[in-house]
C-alpha cells in the first residue's frame, strides 16, 4: 500500500475562503471519516489543497472547504447563502446528495448528474473530492475496506464502479478538466491493490 500523508495542511489566500474553513472546522466539529478515522474536516482540506494547487481561489476555495457543511451538519443552506453568498451556497448544493434518493449508488449517480447540470467550478470540487475520497481509501489496509464499506453502507466493488462511472462521464463532459488523471491514477491502484489481495 502507497504510503500516504494523513494530514494536508490547510491553504486560503482570501478573506472568503479564510472565513470558510473557520466555519467547516465548526460545523464539523466532532465529526470523523468513517474510512481513517480523522477528523471529518481534513477531508475538506484535501479537497481544497486540490482546488488551490490548480491556482484557484475565492468563492471556489471557500465552496471546497464547505463541500459536506450541509450534507453532514445541521447547516441549512440559507446560513451557507447569507454568510457566503449566492456563488458559494450555489456550489454547495449542487455537492450536497439528495438524501431522498434511496440506495447508495444510486443516490451518488444521482449527485454526479446534479453537479454536471450545474456549473464547472461545482464540476472541479466534485472531480477534487473523488480523488481525495480515494486517497482516503487507499489509507486503509486492503483487508479492512470491507469493513469500512460496511460502515459507509456500500462495498469497495460499488465504489469502484461509480469512480469509473465518474471518470467516463467527468471526461465526456471536458477531456482536458484537472484531476481526471489523478482519478484515473488511483482507480488503477485500488483496482490493482484488490486483485492483489489474498482470498
Amino acid at each position: 500500500m502507497a504510503e500516504i500523508s494523513t494530514r494536508v495542511e490547510p491553504r486560503t489566500d482570501s478573506d472568503l475562503a479564510t472565513t470558510a474553513l473557520r466555519f467547516a472546522r465548526r460545523a464539523h466539529l466532532g465529526q470523523h471519516r468513517k474510512q481513517t478515522h480523522e477528523q471529518f474536516v481534513e477531508h475538506p482540506i484535501a479537497v481544497a489543497k486540490l482546488i488551490s494547487e490548480e491556482g484557484l481561489n475565492g468563492s471556489i476555495l471557500a465552496a471546497a472547504y464547505l463541500h459536506d457543511v450541509v450534507e453532514k451538519s445541521e447547516v441549512e443552506p440559507a446560513e451557507i447563502r447569507e454568510r457566503f453568498g449566492p456563488e458559494v451556497a450555489g456550489m454547495v448544493d449542487a455537492l450536497t446528495d439528495d438524501d431522498s434518493v434511496e440506495g447508495y449508488g444510486e443516490r451518488k449517480r444521482a449527485l454526479r448528474h446534479q453537479v454536471i447540470g450545474s456549473s464547472r467550478d461545482s464540476v472541479l470540487i466534485y472531480a477534487a473530492d473523488r480523488v481525495a475520497n480515494m486517497r482516503d481509501w487507499r489509507k486503509v489496509a486492503p483487508e479492512q475496506r470491507e469493513e469500512i464499506g460496511e460502515r459507509l453502507g456500500t462495498t469497495l466493488e460499488e465504489r469502484l464502479d461509480l469512480w469509473t462511472e465518474d471518470l467516463d462521464e467527468l471526461g465526456a463532459y471536458d477531456p482536458e478538466l484537472p484531476f481526471l488523471a489523478e482519478i484515473e491514477l488511483e482507480l488503477r491502484a485500488l483496482r490493482s491493490e484488490a486483485r492483489d489481495r489474498p482470498s
